[in-house]
């Protein structure tokens, strides 16, 4: 008999906090039950929350088998939660399959792996390796300075948290291992998350945030799927190795990307803890497009590409093509397909607001740089009406073309004061700092301007006015304190100036200047 259990149907290890600020952890079985009195899950790490909602999303469409039609996913909608007898039927059919540490089949691993070493014998990874804001190996440390050697163990439920974000994010990279299951890998590739931008929609409750971003499921969308269809956790088998074609949307959600082991083992107390992890590369999904990414057109060939996050520039200044779609060609994220199309045929009454969330990883060669969730509250009418979609595209285009006008007011600025054929122009122009202070000012009025959108001409006079003022201010913020240490860099001072409010004047709002 197996004398480790942590079954996370029951056992408390999804933070949450409740409609009345109330803070808690609960087993999956009760974080949807009671999903219509939960305000959100609420991780630690976003990617893992991002995380949680694939798995969460996925257990939902199973436990209500669809939903098919938009009739059913109406029906779901207005019974305002979820149907408890189906969750514990569901759960009570799979209940060995959600034991973190079962023999026979632990919750999102593969069971009897191991790595060996040169001479057969077991030689599991450190934890860490499997936690990105961990160093292990050759990974950079992004927020923390622990190594492999350090005495690093999780709980159950902080190892459930970090083995359901390892399936989604884990980064490629060099492997080099043995395993007994699956020989000699020299290398790992991205899991399923890792290139893009997650986007998802948040509606008042846990319940309603899941049913927003539940899409319709069937044969042929929101990809085509199989009829061996499922969640991970209901295979038997070990699963495949490298790049694959999902059998379907349940397949894609809950795709095992890597093939983990947790060892499991009891402290001086006889609490459970892990410390160590028998991992190798799983399924990967590169060539499947991503229906709760975020997709732009490229510029070099017009080809929808996913937009990855960039630690140094907010996704909010990316809206106009976040929110862009066309009647015969729409690849937004799957809730704004859902919520829009709902909207538009008055299905159900929506809210008039909602909260869009977006989660996203960045790395350089397999190394962690930054990730971050970031918010948005936008107007519903923004999901349906493309005239609002123009006006946000109008108002964008216009703050770039602003931000080019101030950077090259400091360039003239620099270049005024430096000796004539100085090679330091652009690099003391960076370091002023203008740009960042100008959209970092610029975010405050652009929440305004989405959220005050539908009144349409009204709100793209209010962000022209902001933006040059934006621009203005950030110029002389930057800039002020050196226009005074001589008479050469007063000169330069009042013609840079000049130049910048020229520019922002003749700035036209319909694209391009005045003549």
């Amino acid at each position: 008999m197996n004398r480790f259990s942590f079954n996370l149907l029951e056992r408390p290890w999804i933070p949450c906090i409740d409609l009345h600020g109330k803070r808690n952890s609960l087993g999956l079985r009760d974080i949807l039950v009671r999903a219509h009195e939960i305000s959100r899950i609420e991780p630690q790490n976003p990617l893992t929350e991002a995380a949680l909602l694939r798995v969460l999303l996925a257990a939902v469409h199973r436990i209500v088998d669809g939903p098919r039609r938009v009739g059913d996913w109406k029906g779901l909608y207005l019974a305002g939660r979820f149907p408890a007898e189906r969750i514990d039927e569901y759960f009570g059919k799979w209940r060995d399959r959600f034991d973190l540490f079962s023999t026979d089949f632990p919750f999102y691993q593969t069971p009897g792996l191991r790595i060996l070493d040169a001479g057969g014998r077991d030689s599991p990874a450190h934890i860490s390796s499997i936690i990105l804001e961990l160093s292990s190996g050759n990974n950079k440390t992004v927020f923390n300075h622990t190594t492999d050697i350090s005495n690093v163990s999780l709980t159950p439920a902080q190892a459930a948290a970090a083995l359901v974000t390892a399936q989604m994010y884990s980064l490629g990279g060099l492997n080099r291992k043995t395993t007994n299951l699956f020989g000699y890998q020299q290398s790992y590739l991205n899991a399923v998350m890792v290139n893009g931008i997650f986007v998802v929609l948040q509606g008042e409750s846990l319940f309603h945030t899941l049913t927003l971003n539940l899409n319709v499921y069937s044969d042929v969308q929101p990809m085509p799927s199989t009829s061996r269809d499922c969640p991970v956790w209901e295979s038997a088998e070990n699963g495949e190795v490298g790049a694959a074609v999902p059998r379907g949307y349940l397949d894609f959600l809950t795709g095992r990307c890597r093939h983990l082991l947790l060892v499991p083992e009891t402290n001086s107390d006889g609490d459970i803890h892990v410390s160590s992890v028998h991992i190798a590369q799983g399924v990967a999904f590169p060539d499947v497009e991503n229906p709760g990414y975020f997709q732009r057109k490229s510029r070099k060939d017009g080809t929808l590409i996913p937009v990855q996050l960039q630690p140094d520039r907010l996704l909010w200044r990316d809206s106009s093509s976040l929110f862009a779609f066309d009647a015969d060609s729409d690849h937004r994220p799957l809730a704004f397909r859902l919520v829009g199309d709902i909207a538009l045929r008055k299905v159900v009454p929506l809210a008039s607001q909602y909260r869009c969330y977006t989660y996203g990883l960045a790395n350089d060669k397999a190394n962690p740089l930054a990730w971050r969730k970031e918010t948005l509250d936008i107007p519903l009418a923004l999901l349906s009406d493309r005239d609002l979609v123009d006006c946000l595209e109008r108002a964008m285009d216009f703050s770039e073309k602003a931000g080019t006008i101030l950077s090259d007011a400091v360039r003239d600025y620099v270049r005024g004061c430096l000796p004539k054929d100085s090679k330091d122009v652009t690099q003391k122009a960076n370091g002023a700092g203008a740009a960042n202070v100008y959209w970092d000012r610029l975010e405050r009025h652009f929440r305004d301007f989405v959220l005050d959108l539908e009144k349409k001409d009204e709100a793209l006079t209010t962000w022209f006015d902001r933006v040059k003022r934006t621009a203005r201010e950030s110029f002389d913020t930057c800039m002020k304190h050196h226009y005074a240490d001589s008479a050469k860099a007063l000169r330069a001072w009042v013609e840079a100036s000049r130049r910048l409010n020229g520019r922002l004047a003749s700035l036209d709002p319909e694209g391009g200047k005045r003549e």
